[in-house]
């Protein structure tokens, strides 16, 4: 008797636990549908808060979190949408359908919001270029997801409202994931080049002249060119005109020459976007077009070049990593309307639908999904408002009320395009750091110690209009000269400065060594003579101006140098083929070696106390030309001059290539220092810098400075696109047409 009891008692227990464990199981499920569904929402307001703002914003951490939502947003989309899938086919299974419980209901309704959650953002459509190659894949990811999504809506069918705006959510999410899908497409590289194939209809009707007059000449026919000069609308004199009108029109704080200025730049980056197109699918230009390109940028002053070039980027930005295809289009903008519109319809209807049966958890989550997607709807819609497409369709079409109230929340003059900033890195700066913490010694275990030291020891400094004079003067300074002068700027890397200083018979050795290995020769020169002990600042010259122009010019090369290794640090395929970030490996270990030994060197001169405190008060009365100083790489400086010898060659060879790289720095340095002028030793460097920039800019792939695009621009993309614009690049193949424009056949 006793034993029937207590199994009686154990089965009650079992009972009781395995109705607590099913319980505890459907909650689960519960809270796990809805944490998934509010992660997809989540991530989807993080990307398109976050998905243009990459263009202009080049810190670690926007790539880290926007690669990281657009990598989860769709996984957890479909997951989401498996969950909701596998719920109502449980519940299909074992009771009738008009049985289905309030939760399973209203989560079938979210079903169609994750199928809007797949269309993703209007600011981001791609995370990388090789992105929009997956468009096929993101095809058959669409008739997956709306096939479930109408498996899920068929099944749980039973009150009809609801069902009804499940409908009107479903059909705005096939469009948005079918105009992604498009937009992918249509960025991808075939179908891009393809796109721009018919570009130079001109040129193909030139040839086709030519060839009829060749042939009717052959066959003895009276052959009598009739030349025609060719009326192109002047596009200078179109955008003069729609500055003149605005202008007048204009009536704010906004200084008129300021405005007229960035009018200027955006109208001539809009007439020269479609043709710039061409340069990252690889097209050949003609003479003409770059005649043309000129025209067009030369009718502003030579300060709105950059302004012109770093519009024009941020254009081909929104054409690779955004919908711009899509959203900027009479169509694009009717149906964001649309959508807008049904989603308003949905919120509006279900707030006054009955709403008794549904949990409190549930309903938050329904209002939640329904008013971000308002949300995401009208933040893309402000996004286009204030994008500068817009601003010239409203300029062209003479919307000028409509243009000056959009003009007055977002000035044009205060838009970010670029982050206006390059990237810098400092081989001493690196190899001085203290590396013997605990942490320090797990990440060498791991053998991504070098990777560390590329990431925390890098650093940025802005672009300043001392470097783009610099540069422009470089590219635009010599259009007197002929053709083949021009070219040479930007073929010597440094052999122009040099031959117009008299140092070529001295300095030809450093400039014709592999490109990589002579940006570390010239990095490391730089660094010693800019933290030599005959510094600018301490420089005696005979007036004052002389002493400004060397501070500035020993500026300008310091940032210039540094942001030279962080490319072939960094992204090394974007420099000339070598094999730099092996060399700069080595290098770096090396001179961990020299700089070990700085606490047993001798003590550090006595002047350095007193240079510290001069550099202080002088960096806080000229903020112009403030200098960069570090006692550390001071010191470092000094122990590699007494480290490396230069008066000797100690049989130092190439194949040694740390010893042969740290040896001629040093070598360098003490040629350049010999200069006795410190304006034209640091004048040199900075002409040397800026032509090694051109170089590199003229040998990258078109493709890598798309990639750039989306870690807030580089430096090198600008100079790239300036010289494109000149016609210094390879795309310029294409000869001047014949002046043949029209021919009169006759018999004899």
């Amino acid at each position: 008797m006793l034993t029937i009891v207590v199994t009686g008692l154990v089965l009650m227990r079992v009972r009781r636990l395995s109705e607590v464990l099913s319980s505890s199981s459907d909650v689960w499920k519960q809270w796990e549908l809805r944490g998934v569904v509010f992660s997809s929402l989540a991530l989807q307001i993080i990307l398109i808060c976050l998905g243009n703002r990459r263009k202009y914003v080049p810190g670690a951490w926007i790539r880290v979190v926007t690669w990281s939502a657009y990598l989860l947003a769709d996984s957890v989309a479909i997951f989401a949408l498996g969950i909701i899938s596998n719920m109502i086919g449980e519940i299909k299974a074992n009771e009738p359908v008009s049985k289905m419980d309030p939760h399973t209901e209203l989560s079938a309704f979210w079903a169609p919001f994750l199928l809007l959650h797949l269309g993703g953002p209007d600011t981001i459509s791609a995370y990388a270029v090789e992105d929009n190659e997956l468009w096929l894949r993101h095809s058959l990811t669409l008739v997956n997801q709306t096939g479930l999504t109408i498996y899920v809506m068929g099944m749980a069918w039973t009150r009809p409202i609801l069902s009804f705006l499940a409908t009107l959510i479903l059909l705005s999410g096939f469009y948005k994931y079918g105009e992604r899908i498009w937009v992918l497409r249509a960025a991808s590289n075939e179908h891009f080049k393809d796109s721009l194939a018919e570009s130079q209809p001109s040129q193909k009707y030139s040839n086709k002249i030519v060839e009829e007059f060749e042939l009717k000449s052959a066959e003895g026919y009276n052959i009598v060119p009739h030349q025609v000069l060719e009326v192109q609308d002047d596009a200078t004199i179109a955008i003069d005109n729609v500055i003149t009108d605005l202008s007048s029109q204009k009536k704010s704080s906004i200084n008129n020459q300021q405005y007229k200025r960035i009018l200027g730049a955006l109208l001539a980056a809009r007439s020269l976007v479609d043709t710039s197109q061409r340069l990252f699918a690889d097209h050949l230009f003609s003479l003409e077009e770059r005649d043309t390109c000129l025209s067009i940028l030369r009718s502003g002053s030579h300060e709105e070049y950059f302004k012109v070039i770093e519009i024009e980027l941020g254009l081909i930005y929104d054409v690779f990593y955004a919908k711009a295809k899509a959203v900027y289009t009479s169509w694009g903008f009717i149906c964001r309307l649309a959508i807008s519109f049904s989603i308003c319809v949905a919120l509006v209807v279900f707030s006054f639908s009955d709403k008794r049966r549904y949990s409190n958890p549930d309903l938050c989550l329904t209002f939640l999904l329904l008013g971000a997607a308002i949300f995401l709807e009208l933040y893309a819609l402000s996004h286009i408002l204030f994008s500068d497409q817009v601003a010239c369709w409203l300029i062209n079409n003479k919307k000028s009320a409509i243009f000056d109230f959009i003009n007055r929340i977002q000035p044009l003059l205060k838009r970010c395009r670029w982050s206006n900033s390059m990237g810098q890195y400092s081989l001493m700066s690196c190899s001085i750091k203290k590396r013997g913490s605990c942490w320090w010694r797990f990440l060498k275990q791991l053998h991504v110690d070098e990777m560390a030291s590329k990431f925390l020891y890098q650093g940025r400094k802005d672009v300043t209009k001392y470097i783009r004079e610099l540069i422009l003067w470089k590219i635009t300074g010599d259009e007197a000269n002929d053709e083949q002068k021009l070219l040479s700027l930007w073929i010597d890397r440094g052999g122009h400065v040099l031959s117009t200083h008299n140092l070529l018979d001295r300095l030809k050795w450093s400039i014709e060594l592999d490109f990589d290995m002579s940006i570390l020769v010239w990095h490391i020169a730089t660094e010693l003579c800019y933290f030599s002990h005959s510094r600018p600042d301490s420089i005696q010259e005979q007036d004052r101006n002389s002493q400004t122009h060397v501070k500035r010019y020993s500026l300008m090369s310091l940032h210039l140098s540094r942001y030279m290794l962080h490319l072939l640090v960094m992204y090394p395929s974007m420099l000339p083929v070598g094999i730099g970030s092996i060399r700069f490996r080595d290098i770096y270990k090396e001179t961990q070696k020299y700089f070990a030994m700085r606490e047993s060197a001798s003590e550090r001169p006595a002047h350095g106390h007193n240079k510290s405190e001069q550099m202080r008060n002088d960096s806080e009365t000229d903020p112009g030309t403030r200098r960069e100083y570090d006692p550390e790489i001071e010191e470092a400086c000094d122990v590699l001059r007494s480290q490396v010898k230069t008066k000797f060659n100690l049989s130092v060879t190439k194949e040694d290539k740390v010893k042969y790289v740290m040896f001629n720095g040093c070598r360098l340095a003490s040629e350049m220092e010999s200069i006795s002028s410190e304006l034209i030793k640091w004048d040199v460097i900075r002409q040397v810098w800026a032509e090694m920039l051109i170089y590199a800019a003229s040998k990258c792939k078109a493709r890598d400075h798309a990639q750039q695009l989306r870690r807030g621009g580089e430096l090198m993309s600008h100079v790239w696109f300036l010289m494109a614009h000149y016609g210094l690049t390879d795309h310029f193949q294409i000869p001047h047409a014949p002046a043949i424009a029209e021919i009169i056949v006759k018999s004899w």
